[in-house]
């Protein structure tokens, strides 16, 4: 059975102000305790779904791949066996081998000659600048710099 990240936290948020707190003795543990909760709650906000992501991700991938092995035709061979290698679930593992086809055309068209790479280098690059914008979007402000904020 799979839990919910969220319903994670709550529970340990829950398990620690009900169950910890009332147990602890000192003045500066319970303040330790409830700064650790306070992070735990500003985590749980800050958490998002990351299946879209990976999706998205995928496909983009695969997109690519499919693009790289049509432009090399006879020289794809190690791109076709490197994405015959990619499971076809679960997402995250078909994810991590396409990741490893990814690499795997990137070493072969590097090693071409200049002007079949030049064919083959654009579905790649623009997977590449694709990906490094999805992955910027997620970013969040440091939650450290938002505590100093006050």
């Amino acid at each position: 059975m799979l839990v919910p990240l969220e319903t994670l936290i709550d529970g340990v948020v829950r398990a620690l102000t009900e169950a910890v707190a009332p147990d602890v003795g000192t003045r500066y543990a319970r303040g330790q305790l409830f700064a650790a909760v306070d992070v735990l709650r500003n985590l749980r906000d800050r958490i998002e779904e990351k299946a879209a992501l990976q999706r998205l991700e995928t496909e983009s991938a695969e997109a690519a791949l499919g693009a790289v092995i049509a432009a090399l035709g006879d020289e794809a061979r190690a791109v076709v066996a490197a994405l015959a290698e990619a499971p076809a679930e679960p997402p995250a593992a078909r994810l991590v081998g396409l990741r490893a086809a990814l690499v795997r055309a990137l070493a072969v068209v590097d090693a071409l000659p200049p002007a079949l790479a030049a064919r083959a280098r654009p579905p790649l690059a623009e997977h590449l600048a694709m990906q490094a914008l999805r992955d910027v979007t997620v970013l969040k402000p440091s939650l450290l710099a938002e505590i100093s904020r006050g």
